[in-house]
């Protein structure tokens, strides 16, 4: 692909992007073979296949939550693919961070990326703001679990012991 081709793409994928048309820049990529993708398409195919899985197109899932498992999983699938050349490239890593973030409903995965993005790119005021976002994340994963280790030991000593008996069986 020529370079003022990719470019007009590029840019052509922005606006899209911009108006959350995620399957149409997934149909532009995917019309370009594979082996002629290159770094950059791959990381944009992955967003495109992110954004839609979280967001739909148009906001479709914008509001509700849903998240589809198997597009997100395929952008983490796409990124990791291209694994050698973008982990050195803050981009990459953001789409790393936001992709984990969705895909595994937990912030110690997509912490790592966040730590390496702002590594990679310490200005970058998203960078700060995901890493401070994941570490807030992670406290309220543990304290979470820490009070359903709690709840769990109240229970256990507030059921006698032939009940005890009972449920472990």
């Amino acid at each position: 692909m020529e370079q003022t081709e990719e470019a007009k793409l590029l840019e052509q994928l922005e606006q899209q992007n911009d108006a959350d048309e995620f399957s149409k820049c997934i149909e532009a990529i995917e019309a370009i073979p594979e082996q002629e993708r290159g770094y950059l398409l791959t990381v944009k195919l992955s967003r495109a296949y992110s954004n839609l899985a979280v967001l739909g197109d148009h906001g479709a899932h914008g509001t509700d939550g849903e998240v589809d498992g198997n597009l997100i999983r395929h952008a983490i699938e796409l990124l990791e693919s291209v694994r050698t050349q973008g982990e050195n490239d803050p981009y990459w890593n953001s789409r790393m961070v936001y992709s984990c973030l969705m895909a595994y409903r937990s912030a110690a995965i997509a912490y790592e990326y966040a730590k390496r993005w702002l590594a990679l790119a310490p200005e970058d005021l998203d960078a700060q703001k995901l890493v401070r976002d994941c570490e807030e994340y992670l406290e309220e994963e543990k304290a979470l679990e820490l009070d359903l280790q709690e709840r769990a030991e109240i229970i256990r000593q507030e059921t006698p012991d032939d009940e005890k008996e009972v449920i472990c069986k």
